[in-house]
């Protein structure tokens, strides 16, 4: 019986330490909603040299399409702002997942670069961690290209 009750007592604190261990802190959230803000920059970036030589270029949804883009990059630098000022941000954070659900569908409907889908990958990537640490639905899955 004491046995039993060492070896419970040992998994309890194992179990406690782990959890401990996955728990993220207000700075780690600001760091990574800093990477997000600025692998954002590099994929609106990546992806406005893409329009121009994809099959939307010279149309109206090459247009809408950057505005999305750019208004994803605008809610990533507003939902860390939010962040410093107030420890939270569950409303801007479902605000960038919702945008960047829309971002993915115009990923895959649109043939793009290798640099812009790499770069929409590690956003995607990002913004999952920070779902994770959030503790709320990740973005849709990625769709394959």
């Amino acid at each position: 019986m004491n046995r039993f009750i060492v070896v419970a007592s040992i998994l309890i604190f194992l179990g406690a330490s782990f959890a401990s261990a996955q728990r993220v802190n207000d700075k780690d959230i600001e760091i990574m909603m800093n990477n997000l803000k600025s692998d954002t920059g590099r994929f609106r970036s990546a992806f406005d040299n893409s329009v121009k030589s994809s099959t939307i270029r010279h149309t109206s949804q090459a247009k809408d399409s950057r505005n999305l883009v750019q208004g994803f990059e605008n809610q990533t630098k507003v939902m860390l702002d939010h962040f410093k000022s107030h420890q939270k941000a569950d409303a801007e954070l479902s605000s960038v997942i919702s945008t960047s659900d829309q971002i993915d569908q115009l990923i895959h409907d649109v043939s793009f670069d290798d640099r812009t889908n790499s770069a929409w990958n590690k956003v995607r990537v990002e913004l999952g961690q920070l779902a994770d640490a959030y503790g709320v639905p990740p973005p849709n899955p990625a769709r394959p290209h």
